[in-house]
């Protein structure tokens, strides 16, 4: 019999927009999957995440499958049995969300990436406070151009390869340098209006439009931070 194949499975749901995302990950062979959906509720948006990654592991063949899920409302009896002909074995597992943050985080990208109102300046102003300045401006400055790159590569000692935009969304470097004034430390504040003085401060609605048209999503702190550990793996 195969060894045992673990899925983890989340759901971020909005209630105003009925919009989710279901973020699924085979512990087993590291593969993640996500996917923009509705739901009429988040019960049905975490029930739709649970399905999704029972559907995956018959896709890739596995037999022997434990699916781990964080909503105790969630009928796992009705679903094993409706699934159980397609499994040799087919165990359901309860954890509290804390174990989950890797799908949580799948399901909340890909659900604000295909919002129609994606409240992107909201997420980095959270993350904001859990990283350094120099993280911050890695994962942000890859849209800026020119005199403004290189001076952000100065302070953040970085030079990530930059990402496209679309050419009709206009005054990106002014747009990026207003968001890590916002979103930074007072550090990081002093430094960047000594060098950008006259830098407007835009309404949130204009960042969001700029990171979307940007196709941003927060796996761009994460290349930060995988960079920065290779770097250390490194010396």
């Amino acid at each position: 019999m195969e060894n045992n194949v673990i899925y983890i499975s989340d759901a971020s749901y909005d209630h105003l927009t009925k919009e989710a995302g279901i973020g699924v990950k085979n512990l087993y062979t590291n593969q993640s999957h996500s996917v923009f959906v509705h739901a009429m509720n988040v019960h049905e948006a975490e029930e739709f995440a649970l399905i999704e990654a029972i559907t995956h592991a018959i896709e890739n063949n596995h037999r022997n499958c434990v699916f781990v899920y964080d909503n105790m409302g969630i009928d796992t009896k009705s679903i094993g049995v409706f699934f159980e002909k397609m499994f040799d074995q087919i165990q359901f597992l309860w954890m509290k969300r804390d174990y989950l943050s890797q799908v949580d985080a799948l399901a909340c990208n890909i659900r604000l990436k295909h919002a129609k109102n994606a409240n992107w300046t909201k997420q980095i102003l959270s993350r904001a406070s859990t990283i350094s300045d120099e993280e911050l401006v890695s994962a942000l400055m890859p849209l800026t151009r020119g005199e403004t790159y290189g001076y952000l590569c100065a302070i953040s000692s970085s030079a990530p390869m930059m990402k496209p935009y679309p050419n009709n969304i206009k005054e990106v470097n002014e747009k990026i340098i207003a968001l890590l004034l916002f979103a930074g430390s007072q550090s990081l504040h002093r430094r960047l209006s000594e060098r950008f003085r006259h830098i407007p401060c835009y309404k949130q609605k204009f960042y969001d439009e700029l990171l979307k048209a940007a196709e941003f999503d927060m796996s761009w702190f994460d290349e930060v931070t995988q960079h920065s550990c290779s770097h250390i793996v490194a010396a």
